[in-house]
């Protein structure tokens, strides 16, 4: 893997003999405006981002039949994501979109799991750092929603 700023669980999994490049994970080259992950869509991969910037999209009912697309956040070089679907196929919570071209390490989730259950140092080294995510990207939205909320009763007093 190329001098990627990445999680050190990730790299050291991904230079491991026990998890071939092109079999457990490969490159995939992305362009503008190309969807990565369709909320909805049911799939277990890991993506990590080696060049580029994505934005992560929530499709959002503002009134009935009518829905946007909340930019909740932007993702870039080092940054990954997919991993609440790791442990299980369930819906996507958000869309991807790519802002600019660039490169995305897909790591296949089913491969994942079983070099982790066969190396479980490894594993529990990555579980710790998902982990850790997790709990900044929980804050990070508790933040952002409390933020929104008071906005908005704010606005409903001015009113």
């Amino acid at each position: 893997v190329t001098e990627l700023v990445m999680s050190a669980a990730i790299q050291v999994i991904l230079d491991h003999p026990d998890f071939p490049h092109r079999i457990a994970w490969w490159r995939e080259d992305f362009g503008p405006g190309q969807v990565i992950i369709k909320e909805g869509d049911v799939t277990q991969n890991l993506y990590l981002i080696e060049s580029g910037v994505l934005r992560v999209n929530k499709d959002v009912e503002v009134s009935e039949g009518r829905h946007m697309q909340s930019g909740l956040l932007e993702l870039s070089e080092g940054e990954f994501f997919g991993e609440l679907n790791l442990f299980g196929e369930t819906t996507r919570c958000a869309s991807i979109v790519a802002l600019n071209k660039g490169v995305l390490i897909h790591i296949d989730g089913k491969a994942l799991l079983e070099f982790m259950d066969q190396h479980l140092d490894l594993g529990y080294a990555l579980l710790k750092e998902l982990f850790i995510r997790a709990s900044d990207a929980l804050s990070f939205s508790n933040d952002r929603y409390s933020a929104l909320y008071a906005r908005q009763l704010s606005h409903d007093d001015e009113c």
